[in-house]
């Protein structure tokens, strides 16, 4: 069976994607030991080739995407949330296109992995067509499913997790080392509110609850505008001498394995993240965690992962007491992880089997 992958955000610069495809990935040759793949992106080609090597990675020009569309069997939209326009319409109008293709092709849609973060986002026409061509979509959390559930004319709509789980069951973190603070800062382009008392409080939390050592953790190798390099950089010297900068997979190497760039994450005892990915990573490393409230992939994972949500424009006070929190807080069980896992295995059977129902001949 042939795949082909129409999300274009592989090779960007965010390992939490690298995570969740490599999840997926770990899962086919169980599932569909013949099935290849191509998937076309508009960044660099030779380091994806390296590192997934068992997916032909193309051009983005739309006469690549329409003839790897005409001779695939099944159009898959793996993984992130594609359905967000808050910031931008990119994603949505690259969605448009893919399915004008897929029609043009007679090609089944599927979606697998994905989120909702708001039900206004489904209110857009064009996300709502693109939604009703789908054969299927199976979410990475109950709260998408429920939201998608909603449309006005929708496929089957199933709930799972993340894909990742699949490959931080196989290739785990490092575990969690103790005293150290890992903290993963992004605000999508926008400002941290609450920077300044997170920063006056950590500073003062030495040593109770005893944290000796501090990481500044960029999932996101790219300086973008809110991100983790970016806020890094714009901090005073005298607050960068007292973080330690860590960028697993830092451009433009980043080549190597995916295991070998995890190697270098720099699990803590305690996790404050606003990254979704990395706080699933902290999960299997061991990590007690606090996830920055930032938008509602994070509350879905803190719900998931049963750990406390931290406002972000917390005072200093309020870090000080979920630091505190933390101290005594459990790391998630593995008996848990291990159920997460195989609930993103169930989901990727579930579309396997869905796909060879409805996969077509391929165009002439």
């Amino acid at each position: 069976m042939r795949f082909h992958l129409g999300h274009h955000f592989y090779g960007a610069g965010n390992l939490g994607d690298d995570f969740m495809l490599a999840g997926f990935l770990a899962a086919l040759p169980t599932l569909a030991p013949q099935a290849t793949f191509t998937c076309c992106v508009p960044f660099p080609l030779d380091p994806l080739r390296r590192r997934f090597p068992t997916i032909t990675w193309l051009p983005c020009d739309e006469p690549t995407r329409a003839k790897c569309i005409a001779e695939c069997d099944v159009w898959l939209g793996l993984g992130g949330s594609p359905f967000q326009c808050a910031l931008s319409r990119w994603f949505i109008d690259h969605l448009v296109s893919e399915a004008a293709l897929c029609r043009h092709a007679h090609k089944p849609m599927f979606f697998l992995g994905v989120g909702v973060q708001t039900s206004a986002e489904l209110a857009d026409p064009d996300v709502q067509r693109v939604c009703a061509q789908a054969s299927a979509i199976w979410t990475r959390d109950a709260a998408s499913a429920e939201r998608l559930a909603a449309l006005p004319s929708r496929p089957p709509i199933a709930s799972a997790t993340d894909l990742a789980h699949l490959f931080f069951r196989a290739t785990p973190p490092p575990a969690a080392r103790a005293s150290r603070l890992t903290l993963v800062a992004n605000f999508d382009y926008g400002v941290w509110p609450g920077e300044a008392a997170f920063l006056s409080a950590t500073r003062a939390s030495a040593p109770s609850p005893g944290i000796t050592e501090c990481i500044w953790l960029a999932q996101e190798s790219r300086a973008l505008p809110g991100a983790e390099r970016a806020l890094y950089e714009a901090l005073p010297r005298t607050e960068q001498a007292h973080w330690s900068l860590h960028i697993p997979d830092l451009l433009p190497t980043p080549a190597e394995s995916l295991a070998t760039a995890l190697a270098r994450w720099p699990s803590g005892e305690w996790l404050v993240t606003a990254r979704f990915h990395a706080a699933l990573a902290g999960a299997w490393a061991g990590s007690k965690i606090a996830i920055l409230s930032t938008n509602e992939k994070l509350r879905a994972a803190a719900r998931e992962l049963a750990c406390p949500l931290l406002a972000t424009d917390a005072d200093a006070a309020t870090v000080t007491s979920t630091l505190e929190l933390l101290a005594s807080h459990a790391a998630v069980s593995r008996a848990a992880l291990n159920l997460a896992a195989d609930r993103a295995f169930a989901a990727c059977a579930a579309f396997v089997s869905a796909a060879a129902r409805s996969a077509v001949a391929p165009g002439p």
